[in-house]
């Protein structure tokens, strides 16, 4: 079970590295503000799960927890920010990146200072914030993922609204896969986390194709040469 678990955690970082390559390739042709949320959204994405699959094996250290658990507020928090841009007018979107990341700034030094109980996290396996010995850091979870994850679903689902394409459904598809892994973890079934990361990335990879292929598509019609993509 262990290295199965571990597996998973890694072929979802792989995953996430792979869709990372190619949203930082986009960001560096066409210089969008989503482009680069999403990157670092995706690279704290594979670190993170990469994270998960060394402490399956090893065990959790100090600085392996604080890693985890900051970056998987700070991946969602990015993604969010980043469907902001796409979604909503550019001083908005400004605005909303700026207040994430005031508290994601904020989240960074106060775990940074806060001791991890190891004790806690003893086996390995799927945690959340009981390896504060201050529950001072959870608070800021919550201001992050919260708004992230209903900017990242909201603007899949407004995105279908407007262009009633199939790769919209495929972002809220697996946006909703990656927040039932979390959930179903807090309700004792933490084997469903590996695998809703590993499915729920996968999900949003192939939406973001969809939407290159889609915009590509219609910008050949209209005799435009170069390619776009959701992000």
């Amino acid at each position: 079970m262990i290295w199965w678990t571990a597996g998973l955690h890694a072929a979802s970082g792989i995953v996430a590295l792979l869709f990372a390559r190619e949203v930082g390739q986009s960001f560096r042709r066409r210089r969008a503000p989503s482009s680069l949320c999403w990157f670092v959204a995706l690279v704290l994405f594979a670190l993170t799960a990469l994270a998960d699959a060394a402490a399956a094996v090893v065990g959790w250290t100090p600085w392996l927890y604080r890693l985890w658990y900051v970056g998987a507020a700070w991946l969602v928090a990015a993604f969010g920010a980043g469907t902001a841009y796409l979604v909503l007018p550019r001083p908005w979107a400004h605005a909303i990146l700026g207040l994430l990341a005031a508290v994601g700034l904020a989240m960074l030094g106060v775990a940074a200072a806060t001791p991890v109980d190891l004790a806690a996290l003893a086996g390995g396996g799927p945690v959340g914030g009981e390896g504060w010995t201050d529950a001072t850091v959870r608070v800021f979870s919550p201001l992050l993922t919260i708004p992230g994850s209903l900017l990242l679903l909201g603007g899949a689902v407004a995105s279908w609204w407007r262009t009633r394409h199939p790769y919209a459904l495929w972002l809220v598809a697996g946006t909703l896969v990656l927040a039932s892994g979390g959930s179903l973890t807090r309700l004792g079934a933490p084997v469903a986390l590996p695998v809703a990361n590993l499915l729920g990335v996968w999900l949003l990879y192939r939406g973001h194709r969809l939407a290159r292929e889609a915009h590509r598509s219609r910008d050949d019609d209209a005799g435009v040469g170069h390619p776009a993509g959701a992000a």
